[in-house]
């Protein structure tokens, strides 16, 4: 395959490049306008090419949420994410019963042994429920706990060793155990914390590697104790965000986080059940949720939890023009992918690596077409998965 004309994401800035794609691999990137010839060539005139997005943190989409243990549900999520120029995710399991957790973690297992119809399941995230109920955000109080080391270790045995990450509230009695043990074979992210600075700071002393969902559900950076936001500046080796406009986030904030976290900042949408579904009230676990547009609310007000994918994330903070499109397209790719070990393989347009690419309107970021294995899997004209 050839794709001509395209202003491909390269090292650290954009510029035009014929690329050459054999056997799913990236094998050549030429010059603009190479004259090279090949009947499967692909016009990208007013695009861009990016490496395919790698989304951290996905809870759902079309109505289904990870907790439903199903193919089904597994199946319309990864076709979802793939029209939305996902290539590869961490599904993320909320705060649930143990009975759920335990066929969520199996069924979603044994799914990723296949083959995924649309964007590829890399790994699960323990999203919950070892969080403090203070900070807890949407989760369902009635199912947080202590951190629990032997729950871990049963929950990842049943998803075959695929849990990756697991988020923590670093305050929590038997929090600095369990991060020591566990920390062992999975990533601890601190999050949904009230932990001040000197606490946090002993986490990511012991085994705590990064920082998730970094403003949200967690104590004011202020100047007597920066809590578990300074704490994470100085030593975290990664931190999430996720950003759908400045309701949440000032733009100054999400400058500063661009700027302080720069090489360790991934981008996650942290997509519910609620996206891509229409706008309206649903009932959902004993609760009203109401969606409108790229917002779901409960009955009080508060957020549901995300109802835009990792496209809109990026679209929203390229519109407010304050950081450079390639670090805000490398934090969707490529720092996903060298955090979770796979950027031999993914992560950027390097000759060699897989051909997974996103394809997006230069002036608008629509996604037009996307890649997998150097295969079309979405194309918007047609329908492909």
């Amino acid at each position: 395959m050839l794709i001509i004309n395209g202003k491909l994401l390269l090292d650290k800035d954009f510029d035009y490049h014929d690329l050459v794609i054999e056997n799913g691999r990236i094998a050549e990137i030429l010059t603009y306008r190479s004259g090279r010839k090949d009947p499967d060539t692909y016009d990208a005139r007013g695009s861009i090419v990016v490496p395919g997005l790698i989304d951290m943190e996905v809870h759902g989409a079309v109505g289904y949420d990870m907790s439903d243990a199903c193919d089904e549900a597994y199946d319309a999520i990864s076709r979802d994410l793939i029209r939305r120029g996902v290539t590869s995710f961490i599904g993320a399991v909320d705060s649930f019963s143990e009975d759920i957790l335990e066929e969520a973690y199996g069924a979603a297992g044994e799914w990723m042994k296949k083959q995924a119809p649309g964007a590829d399941m890399i790994g699960l995230a323990m999203r919950g429920p070892f969080l403090n109920p203070a900070a807890a955000g949407p989760h369902d109080r009635n199912a947080l706990r202590k951190p629990d080391a032997a729950l871990y270790h049963r929950l990842q045995e049943l998803s075959g060793g695929k849990i990756r990450i697991v988020n923590v509230s670093p305050e929590l009695e038997g929090a600095e155990p369990f991060i020591l043990e566990v920390g062992r074979e999975a990533m601890i992210a601190l999050s949904n914390s009230e932990a001040g600075f000197d606490v946090a700071r002993r986490a990511f002393a012991l085994k705590a590697r990064g920082c998730g969902d970094l403003y949200r559900d967690m104590t004011q950076f202020t100047l007597t104790d920066p809590g578990l936001i300074g704490a994470a500046m100085d030593i975290a080796q990664f931190v999430t965000l996720r950003f759908d406009n400045d309701d949440y986030i000032h733009p100054s904030m999400l400058r500063m986080a661009f700027n302080e976290f720069w090489g360790r900042l991934c981008l996650v949408s942290g997509m519910t059940a609620f996206t891509g579904i229409p706008a309206g009230k649903y009932e959902i676990e004993g609760h009203t949720v109401t969606k409108k547009r790229d917002r779901a609310r409960f009955e009080d007000g508060t957020d549901a939890g995300s109802a835009v994918g990792l496209d809109a994330c990026m679209s929203a903070i390229l519109g407010m023009g304050s950081v450079p499109s390639p670090l805000v397209y490398r934090a969707a790719s490529e720092i996903p992918a060298r955090i979770l070990g796979i950027f031999d393989e993914v992560g950027s347009i390097t000759v060699g690596k897989r051909a997974d690419l996103t394809i997006l309107d230069l002036h608008t970021q629509n996604v037009q077409s996307v890649l997998k294995n150097g295969v079309m899997v979405y194309d918007e004209r047609k329908e492909y998965v």
